[in-house]
């Protein structure tokens, strides 16, 4: 029992010892950011005004960024790296942010990667890099660098979709491609890849809406000033890198699919499937894919058959997408 007693006590001291020293913490750090945004003052006014921004103001910058906030308890700058992505904009990472008190006591943190941008009242943090393309903006000649940076990114990102549709509105008026693999393709990144129907595209879209598969209808909510007449509002569009390529499905034969009792009519897909080069706006190589509905199906998977076609659909167009680019593109749709 005596024992027990001692190790029941000692516990008690321990948690009292380590209540103390954390509240001793969060009263050193308190100081300690009281003292910082004091001398902050004097230093942002330097070093937002330097014409070339280096590691240590770059450092500052960012600091005064976020000390800003009532939230955040430190920042401190480790292992800092600076990289020049246009004139007047740099990538920055290497502040350590806290805005938990464990963290800030113990020395962690996050470590955000960070634009920053020299405007017309100097340098300042135009956003995170991951929400602006790693920092490939123009720096901001207006007052508010943020949104400027962030509208420059999302007008090239629309413009990389226009250039994508235009392409392939030029290369299918060109005469058809007799290749059926493209030859010496590079992997090809689903990010810098589109799949769509081709006659997404197209002024009048009315035979389109009757048929039972059609991809690339979100894309061309957010990208097609057309579709959006009954006020869809799916977000801007966008893309995350440069479009070098679009999957059109073109010469679309699809009847729409219709089930009564144990029968069923439609249920066969056919088109052809067309690789487009952005760049030189060209078909580089095309095949055809083809599926039938097997009609016993129909017992099995009667009240799933919509669903089970328009998987198996997409099945083949996949295979299609593979064999035609020799295994360089998995892509997503």
């Amino acid at each position: 029992m005596r024992i027990l007693k001692w190790l029941v006590g000692g516990v008690v001291v321990v948690a009292l010892l380590l209540g103390g020293a954390f509240v001793w913490g969060m009263q050193r750090v308190s100081r300690a950011r009281a003292t910082r945004l004091e001398a902050l003052e004097t230093l942002l006014a330097r070093a937002t005004a330097v014409e070339s921004l280096g590691p240590e103001d770059a450092c500052l910058v960012a600091e005064g960024h976020y000390m800003k906030r009532a939230t955040v308890l430190t920042a401190e700058c480790r292992s800092v790296t600076l990289e020049a992505t246009r004139p007047g904009v740099v990538k920055f990472r290497g502040l350590v942010v806290a805005d938990a008190w464990d963290d800030a006591i113990l020395g962690g943190g996050f470590v955000p990667t960070l634009c920053l941008s020299k405007g017309p009242r100097g340098w300042a943090v135009a956003g995170y890099s991951h929400q602006l393309l790693d920092c490939q903006f123009d720096a901001p000649t207006g007052p508010d660098p943020e949104k400027e940076a962030l509208a420059q990114v999302e007008h090239l990102k629309r413009a990389w979709m226009d250039d994508a549709f235009a392409a392939v509105r030029e290369a299918l008026t060109r005469p058809e491609s007799d290749k059926e693999v493209c030859e010496g393709l590079p992997t090809l990144s689903k990010w810098g890849v589109l799949v769509l129907d081709a006659d997404l595209l197209a002024e009048d879209r009315s035979a389109r809406l009757s048929r039972t598969t059609r991809i690339g209808d979100v894309l061309g909510f957010q990208c097609i000033p057309a579709m959006n007449e009954k006020g869809a509002n799916l977000g801007p569009c966008a893309s995350t890198q440069p479009i070098t390529h679009v999957v059109a499905i073109d010469d679309i034969d699809e009847l729409p699919l219709r089930v009564t009792g144990s029968s069923y009519s439609g249920g066969r897909y056919a088109a052809v499937v067309k690789l487009v080069d952005v760049r030189e706006q060209e078909v580089l190589c095309q095949r055809e894919v083809s599926y039938q509905l097997p009609e016993e199906l129909l017992l099995v998977k009667r009240q799933d058959l919509h669903s089970e076609y328009s998987k198996q659909v997409r099945a083949a167009l996949h295979q299609g997408v593979e064999k035609l680019t020799g295994g360089k593109l998995t892509a997503e749709f």
